[in-house]
């Protein structure tokens, strides 16, 4: 590329580098990579020249997002989102490396362990209770699909985007193939709604429905191209559901969880009631088991000790 150059500064980098991403990826991808790009890449580096850039500067960069990196002035970013932003930082690098315009690197760069991981936020059983009733009691599309979320643990932006034509009563099965999210344009200063396929794969699904769903869903089936939660061609975005559900909370007065906490109850129970862990990852369309692991299953010293005593157990049988 003629534009590259020994000279070029690292923001000039990143704007060709994405210029040529945006062919092959997702148009919600794109965005994030531009958020991550305009809002903290180039504010951190600024002018600097691409060829500057060491690993010293990489691990300066990572410290300083886990520190201050909220772009609100409220402290840190999660790991998760600073690995984000590390994936696209050795990708620009990578993309000038390709191109000669810097050496080989090995991005060499560590990111601090938290002191402790947050427990996920649960509904007790008085909560369901009081939630299955109240979908009992005001049955409309809005409220069955808080019931499906409860049922199948769905992200919000995949109930948002499921259309009738997705939820196949013959077969008994739920197929998850988009989701709905809300993408804010940092260089439009303004937010657009998004409906695309599932990040990963495992997140495009089948999701068996529970018998107990099947009569509701029967009652409500539409044409095939309206959306289960709106019941019409429009679909409901995920901010506007929020604030539905939250609604909903404060009539029941019970705790103010996230959406996302139906998603954690439904993942809590399955695995309390002895669903299998890879089952359970499977339904909930985790990348890999050891996400499920990591986030639900949490064995008490009670439990540790049920389980040393069967092998104990065991053991003494066979002299």
């Amino acid at each position: 590329m003629r534009t590259m150059n020994k000279n070029m500064s690292i923001s000039k980098c990143m704007d060709i580098w994405l210029k040529n991403e945006h062919n092959y990826i997702k148009e919600s991808t794109y965005f994030l990579y531009l958020t991550i790009i305009e809002n903290h890449l180039k504010t951190y580096f600024k002018k600097r020249k691409v060829s500057t850039i060491s690993n010293k500067d990489f691990q300066s960069f990572v410290l300083d997002k886990l520190s201050c990196g909220r772009l609100d002035g409220k402290g840190g970013l999660s790991k998760k989102t600073v690995k984000d932003m590390t994936v696209v930082l050795k990708s620009v690098l990578t993309f000038a490396i390709k191109h000669k315009i810097i050496d080989r690197m090995e991005f060499e760069f560590k990111i601090p362990k938290r002191e402790k991981t947050k427990e996920v936020e649960v509904f007790n059983f008085e909560e369901r209770r009081k939630i299955c009733k109240y979908v009992k009691n005001n049955l409309c599309n809005q409220t069955l699909g808080i019931l499906i979320c409860i049922c199948t643990g769905l992200r919000i932006g995949e109930i948002c985007a499921l259309k009738w034509e997705d939820v196949d009563l013959k077969t008994e099965v739920i197929n998850i193939n988009h989701t709905i999210q809300r993408i804010y344009i940092s260089t439009a200063k303004k937010s657009k709604v998004i409906i695309s396929s599932p990040k990963t794969e495992s997140s495009r699904r089948k999701i068996p429905i529970a018998s107990e769903l099947m009569p509701l869903l029967q009652q409500f089936k539409s044409n095939s191209d309206f959306y289960v939660i709106s019941g019409e061609k429009k679909y409901i975005e995920p901010r506007t559901y929020r604030k539905f559900f939250k609604k909903m909370l404060n009539i029941l007065k019970i705790s103010k969880l996230k959406f996302h906490s139906l998603r954690h109850t439904f993942a809590t129970q399955a695995i309390e009631n002895g669903i299998d862990y890879k089952t359970v990852s499977e339904i909930l369309g985790h990348a890999s088991i050891g996400i499920t692991l990591n986030l639900y299953v949490h064995p008490d010293l009670k439990h540790k000790k049920e389980c040393l005593n069967k092998i104990f157990n065991n053991l003494v049988k066979e002299f």
